[in-house]
């Protein structure tokens, strides 16, 4: 049986895996004193949503295919009293807190307990210095509306206005989201039927493709397919193992790029070279079926028929005439 504390956990570790399917590696899952088997798949969770993201950063820059960059900057100003006085829309979108809640509260209400602590004693510091100016970079963990939390490197400066002499301070804190617009509709589907199903729902969620590496992978597959039209295709777990993925990634993530499956690209592919042959040659058809891999002439002209609607010798009689 699942405590009331294990349920919350199993809530924020399916929110963390559906917001880096979605590609959004700002979040993370707050750590808590226990020392379980939810912990150590949370730690792994916040482990992996941060090297995704730094493989983003390296390879974003050379390959953007289909996705766009979005440099998330939270920016908040605070009075001499570290309560929030402004903010931008950026900070209100990935905390996901109307404007009520954000405006006039104490800074630290939006951290997590770990970094309010390191706040606190921060704030400490700044008071000892007066009226000196002040800049210090801290990394702080905000709390979200969704239960997790965004890590983000803040810079912290001090602001004089001269009007009065009265002390602000600004905190900027950076966040890097990678999204795309299908990405974005596939998460708010899944949301809406984590919602409606509960987490008793057995159903899959969508698997997203969107580390390159797999994106190439796949790729290498396509060119693969075509290059050996004439030759029998291994099944889908020995040309996923050939080519370094497995056969979940091979079958979503080929529909996803392609929108169609492997064996029916290959015999579409092997159809539009027969038809090719049959159009611009004098390659006997029989030899045509073969060279283009299928088994027999008799299976190359039925299906050929059902996608064109004629037999390969009716457009041979019609390239002759």
């Amino acid at each position: 049986m699942y405590t009331k504390t294990d349920k919350e956990k199993i809530a924020k570790i399916c929110q963390m895996i559906l917001e880096v399917a979605s590609g959004n590696f700002s979040y993370r899952i707050e750590r808590s004193r226990h020392n379980d088997q939810l912990e150590t798949i949370i730690v792994l969770l916040n482990m992996m949503a941060e090297e995704i993201r730094e493989s983003f950063h390296h390879f974003a820059l050379i390959n953007p295919h289909e996705t766009y960059k979005q440099i998330a900057q939270m920016t908040f100003i605070l009075d001499d009293q570290f309560c929030v006085r402004n903010f931008n829309s950026s900070a209100q979108q990935l905390l996901g807190l109307p404007f009520s809640e954000l405006s006039g509260a104490p800074f630290e209400k939006f951290l997590t307990i770990d970094s309010a602590e390191l706040w606190k004693k921060e704030i400490e510091e700044i008071k000892k210095l007066n009226e000196s100016p002040y800049y210090q970079t801290l990394r702080l963990f905000f709390s979200s509306s969704n239960s997790l939390t965004v890590p983000a490197l803040c810079s912290i400066s001090s602001l004089v206005l001269k009007k009065d002499d009265r002390k602000l301070f600004l905190v900027t804190a950076l966040q890097t989201i990678i999204q795309s617009k299908e990405k974005e509709e596939n998460i708010q589907l899944a949301l809406q039927n984590l919602k409606s199903n509960g987490l008793k729902s057995k159903k899959k969620q969508q698997y997203s493709l969107y580390r390159e590496a797999d994106k190439k992978k796949i790729q290498k597959i396509y060119d693969y397919i075509l290059n050996n039209l004439e030759k029998p295709l291994p099944s889908l777990k020995e040309l996923a193992l050939e080519h370094g993925t497995n056969e979940f990634k091979l079958k979503i993530g080929f529909r996803q790029l392609y929108n169609t499956s492997v064996f029916r690209f290959q015999k579409d592919q092997r159809l539009q070279r027969a038809h090719s042959f049959i159009s611009n040659t004098d390659i006997p058809l029989s030899r045509i079926a073969e060279i283009c891999g299928f088994k027999s002439f008799p299976h190359f002209s039925k299906i050929f028929k059902t996608k064109y609607g004629y037999n390969p010798s009716d457009l041979r009689n019609q390239k002759l005439e």
